[in-house]
């Protein structure tokens, strides 16, 4: 459901440039968006997780969206060099990665990939990684997990 959710609101920001950007610097939020996030977050708390989590989970994944959709937005951004002409800043940082770590290990390799600076660039790789995090926090039948907020905390014990 969450990456539905994702999917529609990448395409929502795809076919409303700028959409993105207004969302995270206007304030407020109107009623029907008010509403429909209850409705995922009414489904997320019917499948297990802590009212907290769901709320906080609707949040991070539209978070997600809007802040991937900038950043991989403004890859495309012209900048002046040095020279008198101008590269793009994914041309940049695509440069910078390959001078700077010239292969030194696989994990570096991934920072020169062609699909990490294209599309929807490591999108979907993070929300995979929070999607799998959040399935750790669904309490098993009828009974839920403690709401973490209204909890006092971990014991000393446990963070021994």
């Amino acid at each position: 459901m969450l990456t539905g959710f994702a999917d529609a609101l990448w395409g929502a920001c795809e076919a409303f440039p700028g959409l993105d950007e207004a969302i995270l610097t206007t304030p407020g939020t109107p009623r029907v968006m008010v509403d429909l996030l209850t409705g995922y977050g009414g489904a997320l708390v019917g499948a297990g997780l802590t009212p907290r989590d769901a709320a906080v989970a609707v949040d991070f994944v539209a978070d997600l969206v809007f802040s991937s959709s900038v950043a991989m937005r403004g890859l495309d951004r012209r900048l002046p060099d040095a020279a008198g002409g101008s590269s793009t800043v994914r041309e940049r940082y695509r440069r910078a990665w390959a001078r700077e770590s010239a292969g030194r290990h696989p994990f570096e390799a991934e920072f020169t990939a062609e699909e990490t600076w294209h599309g929807r660039g490591w999108f979907d790789d993070k929300l995979d990684i929070f999607l799998d995090g959040l399935a750790t926090r669904i309490a098993p039948g009828p009974s839920r997990a403690p709401d973490r907020a209204a909890s006092p905390g971990p014991s000393t014990e446990e963070n021994a």
